[in-house]
């Protein structure tokens, strides 16, 4: 099985060493070799330890090259219209090459029509949300139970932040400690916001309740605008939610019944709510290792035909 993978940042170094030290170990992954790997310097065809230009071009011009039999998307997110992986990823499932995605904006944008496309190329996107913490993969063992409901907490940036206000920390102090340590970007807009909340939202949304909605259509309110984390005994958390009439990111109060109240730091929960039971799952939502093991995960799932 041919692999190129887009994008070699942290995430996409992080997975190619998880492949490298698991493969003697895991017989489903013995015929997987990798291809190509694509960065904005250019193509490197096949694999060496240090990343070399054998030719120049953009993700097209490296699946025309590799032929691969598995793409693997760790390239940056595209919210304006999904591109160039979205535009590939129709090309690849219709030519039944599989998709395992870590990029959110292409189902988060444009889900029904991806989803649409599956067939005889499949598509793994567990590290979208809730990177290698299973949020996607859990709901695939959930099978003939109806969900009802979702709450989470999606984004570990602003988690951490309102942790740290919650001790008493002010916002733009606790938002600086979040950038030192790598847990928010430079520009952290997208988490600060509730936007990065929202679009895993969408695609939970989609997934598990059938809905048909894009990033576009979620109401969503970020932190920016919190005074203080705690009021009385209650914790101020960013909570993603969604049931039969509504689909929302919003700072919310809850106390400590809430499995979702003790829930700090960049720590990710979901709270899952079926027709028949209740399950709440917790675990780290960020970090290159965690997102390159829910790509990991997917490969080993596809490869044992359960995605």
């Amino acid at each position: 099985m041919k692999m190129l993978i887009l994008g070699y940042g942290n995430v996409g170094k992080s997975f190619v060493k998880l492949l490298l030290q698991k493969k003697e170990s895991v017989p489903d992954l013995k015929d997987v070799e990798i291809g190509g790997i694509v960065n904005r310097r250019g193509i490197m065809l096949g694999y060496r330890d240090e990343f070399e230009v054998n030719l120049k071009g953009d993700v097209f011009t490296a699946y025309e090259k590799v032929k691969p039999d598995i793409i693997i998307d760790m390239m940056s997110a595209n919210y304006r219209d999904g591109n160039p992986s979205l535009t590939l990823y129709k090309t690849a499932l219709k030519d039944g090459v599989s998709i395992i995605t870590t990029n959110k904006a292409p189902l988060a944008l444009a889900y029904r029509e991806v989803m649409s496309l599956v067939g005889k190329g499949r598509l793994g996107f567990q590290g979208t949300v809730m990177s290698g913490t299973p949020s996607i993969n859990l709901l695939r063992i959930l099978p003939g139970a109806e969900v009802k409901r979702i709450r989470g907490i999606l984004n570990g940036t602003t988690n951490f932040i309102l942790t740290r206000m919650y001790k008493g920390e002010p916002f733009e102090e606790a938002l600086k400690e979040a950038q030192r340590l790598g847990y928010a970007e430079e520009d952290p807009t997208l988490d600060i916001n509730g936007f990065d909340a929202a679009a895993k939202l969408t695609i939970l949304a989609n997934f598990a309740m059938k809905k048909n909605v894009s990033i576009r259509d979620i109401k969503f309110e970020g932190i920016q605008n919190v005074k203080e984390a705690i009021r009385g005994n209650k914790k101020v958390k960013l909570i993603a939610y969604a049931d039969d009439s509504k689909i929302e990111v919003f700072p919310t109060e809850l106390t400590p019944e809430d499995p979702l109240y003790y829930i700090d730091g960049v720590e990710n929960a979901l709270e899952i709510t079926t027709d028949i039971q209740t399950t709440v799952i917790r675990g780290p939502g960020a970090g290159p290792i965690n997102a390159a093991y829910g790509a990991f995960s997917d490969l080993i799932l596809l490869k044992r035909g359960f995605i």
